[in-house]
């Protein structure tokens, strides 16, 4: 089996070599993954600025039409050399405002629109209520615009974050500026999924600690976003974020990639930024690329050429466990078989090979020791097996000793020391026979139960013994023999009550079951095996000798048969605490 043993060693190499190169190719495929996560986070951050960058520029422009209305510019203008606008000039500074709004494109619609003289006083406004005396002019974005600049800045409201933009109202052209106009954007879900429209990212704003708007493009869950909140805390810290307004690339829980930024102007201070998020396209396990792969990359694998490679190490394992287990089997069955019918005397153990060459040699070894010490005893058979089927309940009078009229039952019988066999033969009491009489009562019969069992060359052949039966007591039991006596002593004779004495053995007859003397032997050996029950504590008295007379002639007959033998010699014996007897055939 070297070779078999070879080749299942090969192929557990082999697959172990297999998931290693697995388990390599994951985590080689989970870093190429966070190294391009990392590179296009970056380019994802700067896309982000680039479009917040050009909105600005958008909406600035869209004001424009805004700061170039007749009415506005002379309504702010007159409430520029006032000290108080009244409510007719707001009126027609607030119709002019909304004239002018209502021509910029949807796409750069604005939340709020304010229009503010000279002085920085709100005089009109589009979708804010405020007080009359309100004014804009202490932010920077204001002030840099009423004096000619055009601005964008980042606020912070309330919790939330608004882009605004400014440009300055000139009454003349090249002149100073009457006023200024102020449109404000507020950066939503809305807002945050255009983003994510023109630059593909994960983008989520934050203010004050707090995530105010989120979007993400599809296949990717908002809910990762989630996170940036707990990681805020931390970039207190980040010295690249406190310098530069732009941490590096975090990695948050396993395969979530951030880079914050924070938004120009006021809402710096603030801390008001935004993050950009990507998640990177990792694995677990090996068997994860079944998840990840499409058909197209599925499509690329050759499984032809793998599966014809599976089926040839099969091949090859199959025939491997043909040359060195089937094939030797086989033969080793068949010299088995042969050996078995007697046709080979020995097994050859050049004919095998392996393992079953010694095998072979052990069997050749073994038969010569056996053979060597005249045969061995086999093992002991089933009882049934040799005397046939015994039946649990048996007919009546099968097992039980029929008595005369108005006879006491006997319970036990006398123990002896040593067997006895009358020199005229056993003799039967008046009434006895079982052919005199009345025949007996159905209660008579106590069920038996047979055990033992019956072998071919060492027999035993245990007593049939009645069970007893629902509602009759016990048997009593012998009793015990008498101490053994001193040399030289007279023996002293046991008193034997008459009724508990045991029914004596029947003379032999000759009925065709064996000789006299065949007969008086077995006389012999049914009172020595009664002699034993007793000393045993065994009941006694459903034995008779015609059951027991027939027992051995059943065996007798069946190992006369199987050995060839002239006669059977019986034996009592003690086994397990049970009276017992061993058939020997004799040659």
């Amino acid at each position: 089996m070297l070779l078999s043993r070879f080749w299942y060693g090969v192929l557990a190499l082999a697959l172990g070599a297999a998931v290693f190169v697995l388990f390599v190719a994951a985590q080689l495929y989970n870093r190429s993954s966070h190294r391009a996560m990392s590179e296009a986070l970056s380019a994802d951050s700067s896309a982000v600025e680039w479009f917040l960058n050009d909105d600005a520029r958008k909406r600035s422009s869209a004001l424009i039409r805004v700061a170039l209305n007749p009415a506005l510019r002379t309504a702010l203008a007159k409430s520029s050399t006032e000290a108080k606008p009244g409510a007719e000039l707001r009126e027609k500074a607030r119709t002019a405002l909304r004239t002018a709004t209502a021509e910029v494109p949807p796409e750069l619609k604005f939340d709020h629109v304010w229009a503010v003289d000279a002085a920085g006083r709100v005089i009109a406004s589009v979708d804010f209520e405020h007080r009359e005396d309100w004014e804009l002019g202490g932010y920077p974005l204001v002030a840099d615009a009423l004096h000619g600049w055009i601005r964008d800045d980042a606020w912070v409201w309330k919790g939330r974050i608004l882009r605004v933009v400014a440009r300055p109202v000139e009454q003349d052209v090249n002149g100073e500026p009457v006023g200024a106009v102020i449109g404000a954007k507020i950066i939503d879900d809305t807002f945050a999924r255009a983003v994510t429209k023109r630059t593909g990212a994960a983008v989520g704003f934050y203010a004050e600690g707090a995530r105010v708007a989120s979007g993400a493009p599809e296949g990717f869950d908002k809910a990762n976003l989630d996170q940036i909140t707990q990681d805020l805390k931390l970039l207190d810290d980040n010295k690249d974020y406190v310098e530069k307004g732009r941490s590096e690339v975090r990695v948050i829980g396993q395969h979530l990639g951030v880079v914050y930024a924070r938004l120009p102007g006021e809402a710096w201070e603030l801390g008001a930024g935004y993050a950009v998020g990507r998640l990177a396209a990792s694995v677990e396990s090996p068997l994860n690329f079944l998840d990840k792969a499409n058909n197209d990359d599925k499509s690329e694998v050759p499984t032809v050429l793998i599966l014809a490679g599976v089926l040839g190490m099969a091949a090859i394992g199959l025939v491997l466990s043909f040359l060195e287990h089937t094939r030797p089997l086989h033969v080793f069955r068949g010299e088995a078989a042969r050996f078995a019918k007697g046709e080979v005397d020995v097994l050859a153990p050049s004919r095998f090979r392996g393992a079953y060459r010694k095998i072979a040699a052990d069997i050749n070894d073994g038969v010569e020791k056996v053979a060597a010490k005249g045969g061995a005893p086999r093992k002991a058979a089933d009882l049934e097996q040799v005397l046939g089927p015994i039946p649990t309940q048996p007919a009546m009078s099968a097992f039980s000793v029929p008595l005369g009229p108005g006879e006491p039952r006997p319970d036990s019988r006398p123990s002896y020391p040593k067997p006895m066999v009358s020199p005229r033969g056993p003799t039967r009491r008046p009434g006895s026979h079982p052919l005199s009489g009345p025949p007996p009562a159905r209660d008579s019969v106590e069920p038996v139960e047979a055990i033992e069992e019956v072998s071919d060359a060492g027999m035993a052949i245990s007593a049939l013994e009645p069970a007893s039966a629902p509602g009759r007591p016990p048997p009593r039991r012998p009793p015990p023999p008498p101490p053994p006596r001193a040399p030289g002593a007279p023996a002293v004779p046991n008193p034997i009550p008459e009724a508990a004495s045991a029914p004596a053995a029947p003379a032999p007859q000759q009925d065709g079951a064996g000789d006299p003397d065949e007969l008086t032997e077995w006389n012999a050996v049914y009172e020595e095996f009664l002699s034993v029950k007793q000393q045993c504590g065994e009941p006694t008295n459903a034995l008779t000798f015609e059951k027991f007379k027939g027992t051995l002639q059943r065996n007798k007959d069946a190992l006369v048969a199987r050995h060839n033998c002239s006669r059977v010699r019986f034996t009592v014996y003690v086994k397990d605490g049970k009276a017992a007897l061993k058939a020997s055939p004799v040659k």
